[in-house]
C-alpha cells in the first residue's frame, strides 16, 4: 500500500469519523492513532480539534439531530397540512406553468401580432405580387418559380 495515496487518506478519514461518532473501541482507536500519525500527522491534529469542538462547539448542538426520529405520523400530518394549505397550487411545477401561461405566452402572442401588423403595414406591394416577392427573397428567376396551387389555400 502506498503511504500517501488518496485511497489510504480516504479510508483513514472514514475511520476518524467513526472514531468521532464513538464506534471504535479503545484498542481500535489506539491503532487508528498510530496509522494516522504514520500516514499524515496533520489528520490526527484535525481529528483532535474536531473532538474538542464536538464537546463545546456548534457541532454539539446538532449532534443529537442524527438520532432524532420523526414523531409518529409526522410525515402524513405534513402532507395533510400541505394539501390543506394549497394542495397542488403550492407546487413549483404549477407555479412555473401558471407564470409561463400568464406572461410568456401572452407576451409572445402580442409580439407576433405586433410584428405581423408592422410587416403588413410596411409592405407597399399588393397580395397579388407574391411571385415577385418570392423571386426577390429567394433570388431566383421569374420563370423558374413554380405557380402556387391556390386550391390548397381556399380555406384560408
Amino acid at each position: 500500500m502506498i503511504p500517501n495515496s488518496k485511497k489510504t487518506s480516504k479510508r483513514l478519514r472514514e475511520r476518524l469519523v467513526d472514531a468521532r461518532d464513538g464506534f471504535l473501541t479503545g484498542d481500535e482507536l489506539a491503532q487508528l492513532e498510530r496509522d494516522v500519525k504514520a500516514h499524515n500527522p496533520r489528520l490526527w491534529e484535525d481529528h483532535l480539534w474536531m473532538v474538542k469542538q464536538a464537546q463545546k462547539g456548534i457541532f454539539s448542538r446538532f449532534s443529537d439531530l442524527r438520532e432524532e426520529q420523526p414523531a409518529e405520523g409526522a410525515i402524513s400530518r405534513f402532507h395533510a397540512r400541505r394539501q390543506a394549505e394549497g394542495g397542488t397550487q403550492a407546487d413549483l411545477e404549477f407555479l412555473v406553468w401558471s407564470w409561463f401561461r400568464r406572461y410568456v405566452l401572452t407576451v409572445g402572442i402580442l409580439l407576433i401580432v405586433l410584428f405581423t401588423g408592422l410587416q403588413m403595414g410596411s409592405t407597399e406591394e399588393t397580395a397579388g405580387d407574391t411571385r415577385d416577392q418570392m423571386a426577390r427573397i429567394l433570388g431566383g428567376e421569374q420563370e423558374s418559380i413554380p405557380e402556387l396551387n391556390h386550391w390548397l389555400y381556399e380555406d384560408l
